[in-house]
């Protein structure tokens, strides 16, 4: 094979892993495009555990909607830590849907998955603990 061939096979080799490495960005382009509609139609429902506040959440921690139960009745201290419960939980379940959504496509090991996890946690810790936390 002449030294010209060999150049010429080179510059082939290359210009298909440059072909390859475009189409893997256009799909990894799509694959965000995708996963930042679904994030923007996704919601969370949760009900309080006694079945009196139902909210719904946007990942953002945008509250939609509360919803009261004709059982509210007049402990209204009561029913407000119950609110304020109920609307952190269904920021968390809203927000962990969406990284429910990368990890499927992104896959757990991902380090972007792993920074979104850490925003998420740090954003809307588990309940349970002194501060129902929000992103502010």
């Amino acid at each position: 094979m002449h030294e010209g061939d060999d150049l010429l096979a080179s510059m082939e080799a290359l210009n298909a892993r440059i072909d390859a490495q475009i189409t893997q960005s256009r799909v990894l382009a799509d694959e965000a495009a995708r996963i930042a509609a679904e994030a923007n139609q996704v919601t969370a429902t949760i009900t309080s555990a006694d079945g009196r506040v139902t909210v719904v959440a946007q990942p953002t921690g945008a509250i939609s909607e509360v919803r009261l139960s004709s059982a509210v009745g007049a402990d209204a201290a009561a029913l407000g830590a119950t609110i304020t419960d109920t609307i952190a939980r269904a920021q968390r379940a809203a927000a962990d849907a969406v990284l429910q959504s990368m990890v499927q496509t992104l896959g757990a090991d991902s380090a972007l998955v792993a920074e979104v996890r850490r925003d998420v946690d740090a954003a809307f810790p588990a309940s349970g603990g002194d501060s129902l936390g929000h992103r502010r």
